[in-house]
């Protein structure tokens, strides 16, 4: 059966509510740390630097083991979320540089709207490179309900 990509199943949903989540804590630690070194004058590339970073480890361990529930080899993973990540950085890196320096936005609001984006692309690579399907904790028949529902998130 292949899966409905328009209409996705409970278990994608649900998937995606969860990383919704982890993305929201995340990025409220990150930013609230972006928004204090801005406030004491540290340049907008160092503050996103030191931001993502630590947003990174909350990242880390919320989606392995919340969002995508994944037990799979501890070090591989980690090697594919930080190749995700150095892509995410580089969206947020070219983002936040065009709006600043090239549109003259304030960089605490730049910041704002360049996560969004990075949020998107930082899911997809989740979700399919970083813990994919295959290496999720689930039971055959888990699995095979799933792939049933045409989960794709």
């Amino acid at each position: 059966m292949t899966p409905d990509l328009r209409r996705p199943g409970p278990a994608a949903l649900a998937r995606l509510f969860r990383f919704v989540v982890v993305g929201l804590v995340n990025n409220a630690v990150g930013y609230g740390l972006f928004v204090v070194q801005s406030l004491a004058g540290v340049g907008h590339t160092e503050a996103m630097t030191v931001s993502y970073v630590v947003g990174m480890a909350v990242s880390f361990w919320g989606n392995r083991a919340w969002t995508f529930g994944h037990d799979g080899p501890l070090w591989p993973t980690v090697l594919r979320f930080l190749g995700a990540n150095a892509v995410g950085y580089g969206v947020n890196y070219v983002l936040l540089t065009a709006l600043v320096e090239g549109w003259g936005w304030p960089q605490i609001p730049a910041q704002l709207a360049a996560t969004a984006v990075v949020a998107a692309c930082t899911f997809t690579l989740m979700r399919l490179w970083v813990f994919p399907p295959a290496v999720r904790a689930s039971s055959g028949a888990e699995a095979a309900e799933e792939a049933a529902r045409g989960s794709s998130l």
